[in-house]
């Protein structure tokens, strides 16, 4: 689904684009990142994230930034130039064109609540996803209740708890090696 006027001016500020890169950074420190090498983000809006993963000399990646909305890839090629590191594509994740297996790790911060079909959307970056790859899901998550009432009337929305993104990614062999739960209703796997 794609992003009101005013969420898409928020989102595209540089606060909040470097808030991801100090947040990314900080759950790299987690990792043993020497074998990725192919990064794709949900997402990219402005591609800030991607853009900086694709030049910093710490992680050498190769990034590709994808957003179901062809305004936001657009701003983001506008900001960055691409390269043979840096990409930008318009593409829907639950319809992703890319080949099973693609990428060592997987992006997606404050996406999947865009997503009606979130479950589609986990089932497509899981297909893309390396084996032993890392997903990392940053993003809000609702209340048993909340779900139950709103998962009726709201269908472009993604609805779901913390549960349901765990037992969908566990299903599916992910291995949760980190979980943070914070007051204000985010969640973040890797």
């Amino acid at each position: 689904m794609k992003m009101s006027k005013m969420e898409k001016r928020f989102v595209n500020t540089r606060w909040h684009a470097q808030k991801n890169v100090k947040h990314i950074e900080r759950l790299f420190s987690k990792l043993d990142l020497a074998s990725i090498k192919r990064v794709l983000e949900i997402g990219c809006g402005a591609g800030i994230l991607a853009a900086h993963l694709s030049v910093s000399a710490t992680h050498e990646m190769i990034v590709v930034g994808t957003d179901v909305d062809p305004e936001q890839i657009e701003i983001a090629r506008t900001y960055h130039q691409e390269n043979e590191n840096l990409k930008f594509i318009e593409a829907d994740a639950t319809q992703l064109p890319f080949l099973d297996n693609e990428f060592d790790m997987v992006l997606s911060f404050q996406i999947l609540h865009h997503i009606g079909k979130w479950d589609r959307a986990l089932g497509e970056i899981n297909r893309v996803l390396k084996p032993q790859g890392y997903f990392i899901l940053s993003d809000f998550a609702y209340s048993r209740l909340t779900t139950k009432l709103l998962t009726r009337i709201v269908k472009t929305y993604g609805i779901y708890t913390i549960d349901d993104v765990t037992q969908f990614l566990t299903s599916r062999n992910f291995d949760i090696v980190h979980n943070e739960r914070t007051l204000r209703g985010c969640n973040e796997k890797l």
